[in-house]
């Protein structure tokens, strides 16, 4: 249930940035949304286990496992949004 959440949470911030960012057509969609999972799933298995005492892949939740990841895939979305911004992507 842990990777469902981490895939759901990366979706919904993902199409959320592009949406605030209007970039809704072409590619940059795919990408916000790519990003947003990729951080969301990256820093739900390696960082969570590290730095809380939950474990998303395990199915151990508390709300600072849970917070940790969002904050993930908003560190991934705004890493993407700089080199969106900066025609490197």
């Amino acid at each position: 249930m842990g990777y469902i959440f981490m895939i759901v949470v990366g979706v919904i911030l993902g199409w959320q940035a592009a949406f605030m960012q209007r970039v809704e057509t072409g590619r940059a969609m795919p990408r916000f949304i790519g990003a947003g999972v990729l951080g969301a799933v990256l820093t739900g298995l390696l960082l969570t286990p590290l730095l809380t005492h939950g474990d998303l892949g395990s199915g151990t939740y508390t709300v600072d496992a849970l917070l940790l990841t969002m904050a993930g895939a908003l560190v991934a979305l705004f890493a993407c949004n700089v080199l969106y911004r900066c025609d490197l992507i």
